[in-house]
């Protein structure tokens, strides 16, 4: 593999693992300059790695561009240009709040040449009403802060594999659980999204549905949760929209 790579970055002088943000059998830093991500082809999600150059036209303002991409000896091998930041702070003081809402208004609808699943698809097993959550833009829906980079005063997206298409305002409303989960009061959370036009101006009644869909789902992964929180803070954001 190492030859693989190569190909591309040139002699190997360094090599540090990333541990953190990544569903990948390689996550490493190469040489300072590149970031390898992988999986083998035999991988039962071996099919997110053509996900993820598909979209990356369209996000590259928003994420690390992909430069390359190999599939040989058994590798499914994506190159992106290494961000060189840290993971970002969710808790109520963080100044990465700010920056992070600057960059979802930048998301793009979603391109008619990927195939994505629809947002009622997505939920249709914790909603009754998850025709709510439809629309055309792109979604990234994983708001877990290892995947949220923060780079001087800029915030991008890492680890766009599992995009849904959707309402403008479903990211924003991924992100009020993990905000709440952080320590954040629901009304802060909200006012914290409501910096997205898109989720200020969403429908009350479909934002209430897309709170009960999150609160159904975490409850039912919650032993799999990336955040042993998630599960209540869904919970008491429905009780904080419902009371």
């Amino acid at each position: 593999m190492q030859g693989l790579i190569e190909q591309h970055t040139g002699p190997l002088v360094s090599a540090r693992q990333v541990t953190e943000g990544f569903n990948s059998e390689i996550s490493v830093v190469i040489n300072d300059s590149t970031f390898v991500k992988g999986l083998r082809t035999d991988h039962p999600r071996a099919w997110t790695q053509e996900r993820e150059r598909q979209i990356n036209p369209y996000v590259r303002h928003v994420t690390a561009p992909l430069r390359w991409s190999r599939t040989e000896d058994g590798w499914d091998l994506n190159g992106f240009d290494f961000l060189d930041g840290r993971a970002a702070s969710y808790k109520p003081s963080s100044p990465d709040l700010q920056p992070i809402a600057a960059m979802m208004i930048q998301w793009p609808t979603a391109p008619d040449g990927v195939e994505l699943k629809q947002a009622s698809q997505r939920w249709s097993a914790y909603s009754d009403r998850p025709e709510l959550f439809d629309g055309a833009w792109l979604s990234h829906t994983d708001w877990s802060p290892g995947n949220v980079l923060i780079t001087g005063d800029r915030a991008y997206m890492l680890d766009w594999a599992w995009p849904t298409r959707g309402a403008r305002w479903i990211d924003p409303a991924c992100w009020v659980v993990w905000l709440i989960a952080e320590g954040h009061h629901p009304a802060h959370a909200e006012a914290r999204a409501a910096r997205v036009q898109a989720f200020a101006a969403a429908p009350d009644l479909a934002v209430t549905a897309f709170a009960r869909a999150q609160a159904a789902m975490w409850e039912d992964i919650a032993e799999n949760a990336p955040h042993p929180a998630l599960d209540s803070a869904a919970t008491t954001w429905v009780g904080h929209r419902t009371a």
